[in-house]
């Protein structure tokens, strides 16, 4: 009987040492497992830290690629800008210097029509050039007070069913006295409006042309009169 008791005990024994085994065991996996748990929460924060900082790259690498072209642009226009100048002060034959507006128009700002208007001896605007705008009736002589808000507005037309639409209106003046001006009218199609390098161009065209044409005027031989 004391053996089987014996038995017993050693077998309960075993079973209980089994069992605390198992515990321990437990215990480690648990740890085991908390460790992992807690690796894989720093490892999904890093990811997200590490998503976030890749979107910031990406928008620091987009604000830098428009910066890039910001200033690629501005180094084309103020190339333009010295090319269109050089181009208007090459010559002081009149011809050459109408040419070199009109080369300025079509090419920078981007129209192929455009009418040039002088002031003349009467004080009054006169037709000096046009280009693209052949099979219009353009007034020859545009006078009175208002000359110059008559050609902005694009009154310019023998038949007032023939105006077309005008985009910009280059008052040329040497210091404060008007010389007369450029009409730039339809843009190329590509072209959706006027931009601010446009702009620019535009107001570079009033200084430099108007002492472009009054230089070749100077230059101009006299007229015979009869």
């Amino acid at each position: 009987m004391t053996n089987g008791r014996s038995y017993i005990s050693n077998a309960r024994e075993e079973q209980q040492q089994y069992i605390n085994g198992l515990l321990r065991e437990n215990e480690k996996l648990r740890a085991t497992a908390a460790i992992a748990e807690e690796q894989q929460r720093a490892a999904a924060g890093e990811l997200d830290r590490l998503r976030a900082r890749f979107d910031e790259i990406a928008v620091e690498n987009q604000r830098f690629a428009e910066q890039y072209q910001s200033i690629e642009e501005q180094s084309n226009a103020l190339a333009n800008l010295y090319v269109a100048s050089y181009q208007l002060h090459a010559s002081v034959d009149r011809g050459t210097v109408l040419n070199a507006i009109q080369e300025i128009v079509v090419n920078l700002i981007g129209s192929e029509q455009l009418a040039i208007y002088e002031i003349n001896d009467d004080a009054e605007f006169e037709l000096a050039a046009s280009f693209g705008l052949d099979s219009w009736p353009l007034l020859q002589i545009v006078g009175g007070e208002n000359a110059v808000d008559r050609l902005g507005e694009g009154h310019i037309f023998d038949d007032p069913s023939q105006r077309q639409p005008l985009t910009a209106c280059v008052r040329l003046q040497i210091e404060n006295r008007v010389v007369g001006a450029i009409l730039v009218f339809r843009l190329l199609e590509h072209k959706a409006a006027l931009q601010p390098i446009d702009l620019e161009l535009i107001e570079m065209l009033g200084v430099h042309a108007s002492v472009a044409l009054y230089c070749a005027s100077l230059h101009a031989p006299p007229v015979m009169k009869g």
